[in-house]
């Protein structure tokens, strides 16, 4: 079913994006204290994990714990040193959220920090928060120039 090219439609799906566009942007800007938060011993910490990752090979730390059920997957990306420094046995504070793909994939992407002995070992980094930013800027953008079609004549309302 494809969406007619209405200024009704752009602004419609425009607002839907952004609102999700700002959920993203909520649940990854909080303070360490709002997010879940265990403490254990490491039991694995290794570059793959099985077959993962799909990707970029070297950028992603995949790290078990022993009171949490699922693996956590990490993009290092320049924070690699200081989590390889981490060893098997280390006792870490994890802060995290968990969603229902979290429980359908037996993996969770959503690990915000990483402390051990109350040092910063990871924290996540602010690429969904610039990503939401651009994306809804360019959101409004997109609205604007169609309400101007609009009243040009060139758009349908």
């Amino acid at each position: 079913m494809a969406i007619p090219l209405t200024f009704r439609s752009v602004l419609a799906v425009s607002i839907l994006l952004s609102i999700v566009f700002g959920i993203l942007m909520w649940r990854n800007s909080k303070e360490k204290k709002e997010y879940d938060h265990l403490n254990g011993k490491i039991t694995y910490l290794d570059q793959k994990l099985g077959e993962l990752p799909y990707r970029d090979l070297g950028l992603y730390r995949y790290l078990k714990i022993d009171s949490y059920q699922y693996p956590f997957e990490i993009y290092t990306d320049e924070q690699s040193g200081r989590v390889d420094s981490l060893k098997t046995g280390d006792v870490v504070d994890v802060y995290f959220y968990q969603t229902g793909d979290t429980e359908k994939i037996h993996l969770n992407r959503f690990l915000q920090f990483l402390d051990k002995d109350d040092k910063p070992y990871f924290k996540r980094g602010n690429l969904i928060i610039g990503f939401g930013v651009a994306s809804i800027a360019m959101l409004i953008a997109l609205c604007v120039a169609c309400y101007v079609f609009y009243k040009r004549g060139k758009m349908a309302y």
